[in-house]
């Protein structure tokens, strides 16, 4: 993972997911992807999302609090819902 994206992402996080709020919350939770409700029909988008997403959670040198946030927004546009 690139230092500068991942600085790119940080910085254009919006400010909600800082903190407590339900994405993030959900990040910290963790979850099956089982129950997921996605945006997006299309496999090879949500296989994208994923890698994208997974990316961050496995290989990024992100804080834990960034990382939070940045997951917590990239979940935001991928579903529909906060999953339970």
């Amino acid at each position: 993972m690139d230092v500068l994206n991942e600085s790119m992402l940080v910085e254009e996080c919006p400010v909600e997911f800082r903190g407590d709020n339900p994405w993030s919350n959900y990040v910290d939770r963790g979850g099956s992807v089982e129950n997921w409700k996605w945006k997006s029909d299309d496999k090879t988008k949500r296989t994208r999302q994923m890698d994208c997403l997974m990316a961050i959670n496995d290989h990024s040198s992100l804080s834990n609090e960034n990382k939070r946030a940045v997951m917590g927004w990239m979940l935001s546009e991928m579903l529909t819902e906060v999953p339970e």
